[in-house]
């Protein structure tokens, strides 16, 4: 008696549903990236800038806030009625432009929130409208 074994042949198939999503996603994103490309690259013309009009210099100022809300403006102990005095004194020098005056805040840690608040109110009534806060590094 002849036992036989039948020859099981396998064959080895790959999956082609991953590849066609890889090629539809960068499809969509060439199509997308062609209309992105479209829009920036609209032709208009441009002002040209001329020798007078460069006059662009900034100033930064340093408000400290201690921990008991005392307000110190360039080594001097202010109350916010000073310290709008010094910035108006300084927006006039600056044309009056309060986006060429960089106003920077450092408040100790134990400082209450309340006290700067009212600091920031009182720039913002002035027309600063970009304001830095200090934090250290860890």
């Amino acid at each position: 008696m002849k036992l036989s074994r039948k020859k099981h042949f396998h064959t080895t198939s790959f999956n082609m549903t991953p590849m066609i999503d890889i090629v539809f996603l960068l499809i969509i994103f060439f199509m997308t990236v062609s209309q992105i490309t479209r829009t920036v690259d609209h032709p208009i013309e441009l002002p040209h800038v001329t020798d007078g009009d460069t006059k662009s210099e900034t100033a930064t100022i340093t408000i400290n806030i201690g921990p008991e809300g005392d307000v110190i403006v360039a080594g001097q102990k202010r109350t916010l009625q000073d310290v709008s005095r010094v910035l108006q004194a300084r927006l006039e020098k600056m044309d009056n432009d309060p986006d060429r005056l960089r106003i920077q805040i450092r408040c100790d840690k134990n400082c209450l929130a309340g006290n700067v608040n009212k600091l920031v109110n009182r720039l913002s009534e002035m027309g600063f409208r970009k304001v830095r806060c200090a934090v250290a590094d860890q």
